[in-house]
């Protein structure tokens, strides 16, 4: 059963490299920091998965970020120490420091005060107790920029790293105990980063690729290690101290552990293992139990594990949504960071008899591809995949008789990045959020001279300034928008714009106003229309339309972790649902209770990333789902007998067929029709010409 795929390759959106992380380690929730001043927050309970996404501004920078329990704070080259709203997405207070840019900032164990280090040698310390930020003292000024920061286990004592010196400090009197040299020859040494043991051993790593371990009470140089032909940028230690990693602008990220012996009762730092993941520059490590996070300026978010050797390598990609389609027009919506594209599709050609036209090409995909890149592009795969590809050896390209014509460029207001975007399924409508305004136009298009377009902008009423999460009806006459934990339906008028007519507060039945999916069916088997919202804390609830507005109609009971996908089988009016832990669960609408569990479907994708998306496929009895590697279709077992989901057992239940069509990389996919779809992909090699050149070696 074959299905024409239009395999769009021409979207080539700026990979953004990580300036910097923090790891919540209550949560498993992982803060990630981009050079365009935008921030990240990824779920590492299971696999990862991003659930919050907040746009930065022009000019904007994040160089530190830390948690202090469940609140975000983070510092830069504005000279301001900010904390994030987590559920509004946006900044929640600003305290100016002294000092200018800030290029620094730590939390002690307690989660009570707050260090950030400046660029005229300040040191800011900062109260961060019952949710308020006050100020609490200045240190003595030093001389030159303060790079890196870091407490003590007890919270008296901070370490700064500086050019040429690194300071031990009481945070009581806010005096320097010891002051520490690292000078070379009368050469200059930046300080980048720190790490600070329990027994008050301090570690450096300096522009000179030394490692070295001091004596925090006296002062002095325990031993020194040059271990990379670079800067090191980054240390990190395990929760037990046992295992240290280090890393910088020479990627090769250096593994120590701690050996105990009969001589020595603190045990010495030796050399283990070393881990090549990284081309370039490796900005900031973080360890989260056995696995270890590594990003830098290849804007890959890296995890690694031995032993066994294990990498996922999570490309650096635009948040979804990265495109929406138009079925009737056959027109393609790419989303970039600040502007949108609007593509017309292209057309594959037929002969006299209405047959389709194609060349048959052989792929060899065990070929090894040219470029120093390849081996940092395989990541740790699962036997199916191999499979899958092993078994790709033909496919038939169609012959093109219309290429893809690009209609129109869409510049956002203020060259401000853009949050989310929709395309109506009747491809009138594009809309747009930043995080001050809402923008809808309509697009009007000659279906004989594609060229001939216009595009003007719609009034619309009753909207808040910015929004996070927008979809269509299947009709185009009805928007849903969602802001700060309210849902609006709006009615859309080519004639006369968009006007709200309901309001729908989703955090009376949610845990919280930050969600995850925004999802509306078409008109069921039973006429029936859901609504169905989920959130960051893995809360569902769903809606049904009523004879004038939506109407609560359920709450799913929670699950142990978060949806990673969602879609309604409108010929069965089931609710599907797959988990950030690969499970996936289907709760019949009608009856309120939980279906047979997808088994078989969890069985075989163990070990893969987070399904990112979920449909329904139009020709057959099976579901799609994929990730940024792989396209999954899964078919559904026959309808059975099931027990109570209080009764059913995991094990009863049988595995389904399964078929992988692997890629590298997959942003998006969808249907066309019965039997057209669109692929949109992102070259590795594409992100790889993009970004900074790496360190010359002989």
């Amino acid at each position: 059963m074959c299905s024409k795929v239009h395999r769009v390759c021409f979207y080539n959106p700026k990979p953004q490299l990580i300036n910097c992380v923090s790891l919540n380690k209550n949560d498993k929730r992982l803060a990630v920091a981009r050079a365009n001043a935008s921030i990240e927050i990824w779920d590492l309970s299971f696999a990862p998965y991003l659930i919050n996404f907040i746009p930065g501004v022009e000019n904007g920078s994040v160089e530190a970020l830390c948690w202090v329990k469940d609140r975000l704070l983070s510092t830069g080259l504005g000279g301001a120490l900010v904390e994030w709203d987590l559920n509004k997405l946006c900044v929640k207070s600003t305290t100016l420091l002294t000092g200018y840019a800030a290029w620094c900032l730590d939390v002690n164990s307690a989660n009570t005060v707050v260090a950030v280090g400046t660029e005229q040698g300040y040191v800011n310390l900062y109260s961060v107790e019952n949710n308020e930020i006050n100020y609490l003292k200045l240190f003595d000024k030093q001389e030159g920029r303060i790079m890196c920061c870091k407490f003590n286990k007890g919270g008296d004592i901070l370490v700064t790293g500086s050019i040429d010196t690194i300071r031990v400090w009481n945070v009581q009197t806010g005096h320097a105990k010891s002051r520490m040299s690292v000078s070379r020859r009368g050469k200059k040494t930046i300080v980048w980063c720190l790490a600070v043991l329990s027994d008050n051993v301090v570690v450096s790593g300096d522009s000179g690729g030394r490692l070295t371990f001091w004596d925090g009470d006296m002062g002095d140089q325990i031993e020194s290690y040059v271990t990379h032909k670079a800067d090191i940028l980054s240390i990190a230690v395990s929760d037990d101290e046992t295992n240290m990693y280090f890393s910088g602008v020479d990627p090769v990220i250096m593994q120590f552990i701690k050996v105990k012996n009969n001589k020595q009762t603190g045990g010495q730092w030796v050399k283990h293992v070393q881990r090549d993941v990284h081309e370039h520059d490796v900005r900031s490590l973080v360890v989260d139990c056995d696995r270890l996070v590594s990003v830098g300026a290849d804007g890959y978010l890296t995890l690694t594990k031995y032993p066994p050797k294990w990498v996922m390598r999570i490309p650096p990609m635009i948040p979804a949504p990265r495109s929406s389609v138009s079925p009737a027009k056959k027109l393609l919506l790419l989303r970039y960071s600040t502007y949108l594209e609007v593509w017309k599709l292209g057309s594959y050609g037929t002969n006299q008899n209405g047959s389709i036209v194609y060349d048959t090409v052989n792929i060899d995909t065990n070929k090894n591809k040219k470029g120093k890149n390849k081996g940092l592009e395989e990541d740790s795969t699962m036997d199916i995949i191999d499979k899958a590809k092993a078994a790709r050896t033909q496919i038939k390209t169609l012959k093109l008789t219309e290429k893809p014509l690009k209609l129109v460029s869409v510049q956002a207001k203020g060259h401000k990045q853009i949050r989310c975007c929709q395309l109506s399924p009747s491809g009138e409508f594009i809309i747009y959020s930043t995080d001050s305004h809402i923008r809808i136009l309509k697009l009007e298009t000659d279906e004989e001279d594609q060229g001939n377009l216009s595009l003007s902008k719609m009034t619309v009423s009753g909207l808040p300034s910015s929004c996070d999460r927008i979809v269509f009806t299947q009709d185009s006459r009805t928007m849903m928008v969602h802001s700060t934990g309210v849902v609006y339906v709006l009615q859309v008028d080519p004639l006369a714009g968009a006007t709200v007519v309901q309001s729908i507060t989703v955090d009376k039945h949610l845990k919280t106003s930050s969600i995850l999916h925004l999802y509306v069916s078409k008109e069921t088997a039973s006429g029936a229309t859901y609504l169905v919202v989920a959130d960051t804390q893995g809360s569902i609830a769903v809606w049904t339309k009523g004879e004038k507005k939506y109407v609560h109609y359920v709450t799913l009971p929670r699950y142990k972790c978060i949806p990673s996908a969602l879609t309604v089988d409108c010929k069965r009016d089931n609710l599907i649902i797959t988990y950030v832990d690969q499970q996936m669960v289907e709760y019949e609408l009608e009856e309120r209770r939980f279906a047979a569990e997808w088994v078989g479907w969890r069985a075989t994708a163990a070990g893969s990333r987070v399904a990112s998306a979920l449909e329904l496929h139009p020709r057959r009895d099976a579901l799609l789902l994929h990730d940024d590697t792989a396209l999954w279709v899964a078919d559904r077992e026959p309808d059975e007998d099931t027990e109570p989901a209080a009764k059913r057992s995991g094990n009863g239940s049988k595995p389904s067929n399964t078929k992988v069509i692997p890629f590298k990389y997959l942003a998006d996919f969808h249907w066309l029709g019965d039997d057209e779809a669109v692929t949109l992909e992102i070259l590795p090699e594409n992100i790889v010409l993009q970004l900074p050149p790496v360190m010359i070696s002989k």
